[in-house]
């Protein structure tokens, strides 16, 4: 392949690695924005329902009622903190990832070998190439 259309193959890996990147991360935002939504309303809804219960129900005393009220609480902060730090990349990430890493190897091996041919093939290249072929003449001639 060329350099040219191996650099394309790696920008192309690379976008697709940010475009899914980028919806991982909305996707943890939005589990965070329904962590604080779900948390506002619960903890103004609930907490004098759950408060209630515990009183009359349980039978406990109005600091133990509130120690179950947060307990409850804390439970859904944990459990919906946890899905938005949840962050592992799919399928197609690790599949862009692996294509743009191959390609960027051939790209490097592409353009080595461009170079190392431009150098041989070049001016330089020619000039060098017959200065050691005379130099090898001259070692030849003198044991022959």
């Amino acid at each position: 392949m060329k350099p040219l259309e191996l650099g394309q193959e790696v920008l192309s890996a690379q976008g697709q690695i940010l475009s899914r990147t980028a919806l991982r991360v909305a996707r943890r935002a939005a589990f965070g924005v329904v962590a604080l939504t779900f948390l506002f309303f619960f903890v103004i809804a609930l907490h004098g329902l759950l408060w209630a219960l515990c009183l009359d129900v349980a039978g406990l005393s109005h600091v133990k009622a509130a120690l179950c009220v947060l307990g409850f609480d804390f439970f859904f902060i944990v459990l919906f903190g946890a899905l938005a730090a949840w962050s592992i990349p799919d399928l197609v990430t690790i599949e862009a990832r692996i294509r743009r890493d191959r390609k960027l190897m051939e790209l490097k091996q592409a353009i080595a070998l461009s170079t190392l041919t431009g150098i041989l093939l070049g001016p330089v290249g020619r000039g060098t190439a017959g200065g050691v072929f005379s130099l090898f003449k001259k070692i030849l001639r003198r044991k022959g």
